[in-house]
């Protein structure tokens, strides 16, 4: 699989750079050739001109049009603008003469004339039967540039081409980022599962090996070891369940939530279950500032995981709380929740590291207390998913504050 995306993308990647340079040969090609199309255009029209003239033995039927009448040799015979032709010089070396002589007729473009300073669109026909270069000369006036004036449609054609090649490569490189993002927190969610594994299933399996190899010790004794071993599995199990919802919250493309949930009930719920616990800690559970009513819309066993969370972490974590207090600010497009406690708080280095996956400030006292190291990056992910977003900060009093922000839709 692998292999075949690297060949997938290596052809991306050629026919990408093809239609790039085809692109861009286009547009130059097309930007010269219309140029070079009005100029012929021009070209043609002088060459009228130019045969009127000859026909009517240089009587000049257009007085805005400057004709000259040369010889194969490049001497002035008749000029209509200038009536000193020793002024003129010999004309065998210009441009439009050259290619008059070698090709029939022939064109220069802005020149400027030796006589009168001016800027000239030169058109020249060669007569080989009376042996006659016969040149029409249109000054540059405001018309006739605006008329050869260069279009840049297809120029801002490629532009565009470009820009839309640009956009597509930004969004296929920001997938590809996060595809490879995906794997890398896959790989690295396995690996740190399968090292929090490990340790579990050592001591349960060092306990039941002692007991079977020791089928005489004491019942106290026994009974203790397969209350440790009860122990760890639970513990086992909750990393599971973690992990699950984690690999769930990452694939799942969940729909737009389409349930009304009251989060304030689902608050007081997870408090009155938790109440006796708190009660051991010593530890006020504060709520006089919640809502009778908090309403959003969701998946109320995602938002009880959210918030159950958070109650089981400061349980475990907020050592010396004298109290939990949870704050809500209600607002039209989202609620704002404040989960305050003022236990011994978490230092500022571990501060932005809280919600990452497995992140243990006290690696030794979360796996003693039974923590999987994912609860905190659950209600983070969970949060994410609504549209909302996950911080921790330093309560000013001692303690840590964790704010939930929700969106309402």
């Amino acid at each position: 699989m692998i292999q075949k995306n690297k060949y997938i993308n290596y052809l991306f990647g050629i026919a990408t750079a093809m239609v790039v340079i085809f692109t861009i040969s286009l547009g130059i090609y097309e930007y010269r050739r219309e140029h070079a199309f009005r100029c012929d255009i021009l070209h043609a029209q002088l060459q009228l001109n130019n045969m009127r003239t000859l026909m009517y033995d240089g009587l000049v039927t257009d007085t805005a049009i400057r004709v000259t009448i040369i010889d194969s040799l490049g001497n002035v015979l008749f000029d209509s603008h200038e009536q000193n032709l020793t002024l003129m010089g010999n004309h065998l070396q210009r441009k439009e003469v050259q290619e008059a002589l070698m090709h029939g007729s022939g064109y220069d473009i802005k020149r400027t004339s030796n006589t009168n300073g001016e800027k000239y669109f030169y058109s020249a026909t060669y007569f080989s039967e009376r042996g006659k270069i016969v040149r029409s000369a249109v000054p540059y006036s405001a018309p006739l540039t605006a008329s050869l004036e260069r279009d840049y449609t297809f120029i801002y054609y490629t532009i565009g081409i470009l820009l839309l090649i640009a956009v597509v490569l930004y969004f296929r490189s920001r997938l590809k980022n996060s595809e490879a993002e995906k794997q890398r927190i896959k790989r690295q969610l396995t690996e740190n599962a399968a090292h929090e594994l490990k340790t579990p299933a050592a001591t349960i399996g060092g306990y039941l090996e002692t007991l079977v190899d020791n089928p005489a010790m004491p019942e106290d004794k026994r009974t203790e070891f397969i209350n440790r071993c009860y122990t760890q599995s639970k513990r086992m199990s909750r990393l599971l369940t973690d992990m699950s919802t984690l690999t769930q919250l990452d694939e799942a493309n969940l729909a737009r939530p389409s349930t009304t949930i009251d989060a304030a009930q689902i608050l007081r719920q997870i408090a009155d279950e938790t109440a006796m616990q708190f009660a051991e800690h010593r530890i006020e559970v504060r709520m006089e500032s919640v809502p009778e009513h908090i309403l959003l819309q969701g998946d109320s066993s995602l938002i009880d995981s959210l918030f159950r969370n958070i109650f089981s972490n400061t349980l475990a974590y907020a050592s010396g709380a004298t109290y939990f207090e949870i704050k809500v600010k209600c607002g039209k497009d989202g609620h704002v929740f404040q989960f305050i406690d003022n236990g011994s708080g978490v230092s500022s280095d571990h501060l932005p590291h809280l919600f990452e996956r497995f992140y243990r400030t006290d690696k030794g006292r979360s796996r003693r207390l039974g923590g999987t190291g994912l609860g905190l990056a659950i209600v983070k992910n969970i949060a994410l998913r609504y549209g909302g977003y996950a911080t921790a900060s330093a309560t000013i009093d001692g303690g840590l504050t964790i704010e939930i922000g929700l969106k309402v839709k």
